[in-house]
């Protein structure tokens, strides 16, 4: 059975934000395939979000055997053993427990109207930049035939991006 490459963000801004990203850590561990590689925790200011608090994202690299469609619906279903409910409000932006994506998969490109690989905001968001960069800067974006870290150079993002811990 093939491994794939995968890059996964999590993001959390709810109470304890490191506890949900620790325990969506081993979730991954256990459900999805062996973690490769960690950023350190980043804070970050909301994207696109009225009424927020700060959020902590981290990067991870894992190796899977799953599908792309199937690597979806485990996380959808550690998203929801955490607590994250998604409300019916399409298009807006939520508080949450976590909150997984998958940001690349080998180098494929899928877009669909369930899932998007890579992931379609990715290169517009230095809250995702940042952690990306610090665990494979020379991962390329199979759209743009970029490295993260030419994608982050070009970065207009201007929001708040901190690293706090590893």
């Amino acid at each position: 059975m093939k491994e794939h490459d995968v890059f996964l963000l999590q993001g959390s801004n709810k109470e304890n934000k490191k506890k949900y990203l620790d325990q969506s850590l081993i979730l991954i561990s256990d459900e999805l395939g062996k973690v490769i590689k960690i950023s350190s925790y980043f804070e970050s200011e909301a994207w696109n979000m009225k009424n927020y608090s700060i959020f902590y994202n981290r990067a991870i690299h894992i190796k899977t055997n799953y599908s792309p469609i199937d690597l979806l619906k485990k996380i959808l279903n550690i998203e929801f053993f955490i607590g994250r409910r998604k409300n019916s409000c399409q298009g807006e932006y939520q508080n949450r427990e976590i909150d997984i994506d998958i940001l690349f998969y080998d180098h494929i490109m899928i877009y669909s109207f369930i899932l998007k690989i890579p992931h379609p905001l990715l290169h517009l968001r230095r809250f995702v930049l940042e952690p990306m960069c610090e665990i494979a800067p020379n991962q390329n974006h199979p759209m743009f035939n970029l490295t993260i870290l030419e994608i982050l150079g070009l970065c207009i993002d201007k929001l708040y991006v901190k690293k706090i811990s590893k």
